[in-house]
C-alpha cells in the first residue's frame, strides 16, 4: 500500500474555494444525509463565493454597509492577507468581478474573550484574549477500506483582543494551551 501524506483530498478540503463549495446548500448533505447535514450547518459561519459565475450583488452590498460583520479572504494561508472592517468595503469596491473570484467573503466569528497570561519580549502581561481550537486527526485508507480514523490531538492559537489576523508564523498569534477550570 502506498501512503500519500497528506492525500490530495485532505489538501483540497483546506482550500477556501472548496470550503465555499461545501457551504452551498445540499453539498454537505450529499455526504452525510439531510439530518446530519442540518446539524452540521448549525455550526457553519456564513461563506459566500464572489466574482464570475456568482450571484454576489446582495452580499457585497451587505458587506459594504456593515463591513465589521465580514472578513474578505484570499485563497492563501498563513495569516496577514485578510481584510477586516472598513478595508472589506474598500477592497470589494476596488476589485473587478474577475479579481473577486480569487476571494471568499466570510461571516466574522466573534468569540468570547478570556483573561490570558502572555509573555512578550520577556515581559509577562495579563490581557483579554481569544483562542481558536484546532483538532488533529489521523486517517489511513486505501480507497476502499478505512484502516485508521481517530483523534490525534489539538492546537490552540491565542491572540490579544483587537488583533484581527490569526497567523502564528506571521506573528499575530501564539501557540498556547487550554487552562480548564
Amino acid at each position: 500500500m502506498a501512503i500519500k501524506c497528506p492525500s490530495v483530498d485532505y489538501q483540497l478540503v483546506g482550500a477556501k474555494k472548496v470550503q465555499q463549495a461545501l457551504a452551498r446548500p445540499g453539498a454537505v448533505e450529499r455526504f452525510v444525509g439531510d439530518a446530519a447535514g442540518h446539524r452540521l450547518r448549525g455550526s457553519f459561519a456564513g461563506l459566500w463565493g464572489l466574482g464570475r459565475g456568482e450571484d454576489d450583488s446582495q452580499i457585497i452590498k451587505q458587506a459594504c454597509e456593515r463591513p465589521e460583520e465580514f472578513v474578505l479572504k484570499p485563497q492563501r494561508e498563513g495569516g496577514g492577507h485578510n481584510f477586516y472592517g472598513a478595508d472589506v468595503a474598500k477592497k470589494l469596491k476596488e476589485l473587478t468581478p474577475e479579481e473577486r473570484s480569487a476571494y471568499i467573503l466570510m461571516q466574522r466569528i466573534l468569540p468570547g474573550l478570556q483573561p490570558s497570561v502572555m509573555t512578550r519580549e520577556g515581559k509577562v502581561q495579563v490581557m483579554d484574549c481569544l483562542s481558536e481550537f484546532g483538532f488533529y486527526s489521523v486517517f489511513l485508507g486505501d480507497g476502499r477500506n478505512v484502516h485508521l480514523s481517530e483523534h490525534a490531538g489539538h492546537l490552540v492559537r491565542t491572540k490579544a483582543q483587537g488583533v484581527d489576523e490569526g497567523g502564528v508564523a506571521a506573528g499575530y498569534a501564539v501557540i498556547s494551551g487550554p487552562f480548564l477550570t
